[in-house]
């Protein structure tokens, strides 16, 4: 049966500069690791067009990241752990590099927090107001032709907010996302400020923590995603994608949940 297996990694997982603590630096290896495994990476809608025409090739990857920090684009100086390699800038040399495979069409897809407010207020309340959240590099980031900027939503329905789009204010499960109005602030409003400062609209979505209520997944998204323009969402459960797979919840590996070592990728990817 056809397949491609969907990874995903967090820039802002920073802990230390080892492959465990540092998603910067996991991302790296990995690159080198599917290379060497003969793994072709390919862009998220070229994989799904691949995939409905019944011409996908044997091993497929297509790379994702979540929350949009600016680690996903620019290299960054970490209070402890020093300077950072953007997961662009490595994927770039990785597309630059002689040595690498030429079955390749590197990309990465970006899932990135819409609201300025819930980025802000994340930053101060979970990253020492370090700056890690700005959107001034979503334009550019669209016309590198590298990576993608892509809705994770208008405020994740984050933990660590006062406030969120949620009714009763209930934070920390984006499953309690399940009426209209709150659909509309999370999905609807996401994508036009993603639009206006990226200059595309998105054409996916990842629910934040992986997680979606029935009427978001089976309604909401199935009903309005014409008028928004969306294509597909993408959830977390930990399997590839096949053209029997909901087209509204396709899911994904994730680093540090899935895999914690090269070694260990390389045993799940074994499995596929």
């Amino acid at each position: 049966m056809s397949r491609f297996v969907v990874l995903t990694w967090h820039s802002i997982h920073v802990l230390d500069n080892d492959y465990s603590g540092n998603d910067p630096v996991a991302f790296r290896e990995d690159l080198r690791l599917l290379d060497r495994l003969g793994w072709r990476i390919l862009p998220l809608s070229l994989a799904l067009e691949l995939l409905d025409r019944g011409e996908l090739p044997d091993k497929v990857a297509v790379l994702t990241v979540d929350d949009g920090s600016i680690l996903d684009f620019e290299d960054f100086d970490h209070p402890s752990c020093g300077r950072q390699t953007s997961l662009y800038n490595a994927l770039r040399a990785f597309d630059a590099d002689p040595t690498r495979s030429a079955h390749h069409r590197p990309h990465l897809t970006s899932f990135v927090i819409a609201s300025p407010a819930a980025r802000e207020e994340l930053d101060r309340n979970d990253y020492m107001s370090l700056g890690v959240w700005p959107d001034h590099w979503w334009r550019q980031a669209n016309e590198s032709g590298l990576i993608s900027v892509e809705s994770h939503s208008w405020d994740h329905n984050h933990a660590s907010l006062a406030r969120t789009a949620q009714r009763d204010n209930r934070r920390g499960d984006f499953r309690w996302i399940d009426t209209e109005a709150e659909c509309r602030q999370e999905i609807d409003a996401a994508s036009d400020y993603i639009e206006a400062c990226a200059g595309r609209r998105p054409r996916y979505f990842a629910y934040p923590y992986g997680q979606s209520s029935d009427y978001l997944r089976r309604e909401y998204l199935p009903k309005e995603a014409a008028r928004l323009g969306l294509e597909a969402a993408l959830g977390c459960d930990p399997e590839p994608v096949t053209r029997a797979s909901d087209r509204w919840f396709l899911p994904r590996y994730m680093c540090g949940r899935d895999w914690h070592s090269s070694e260990e990728l390389e045993a799940l990817l074994a499995t596929v």
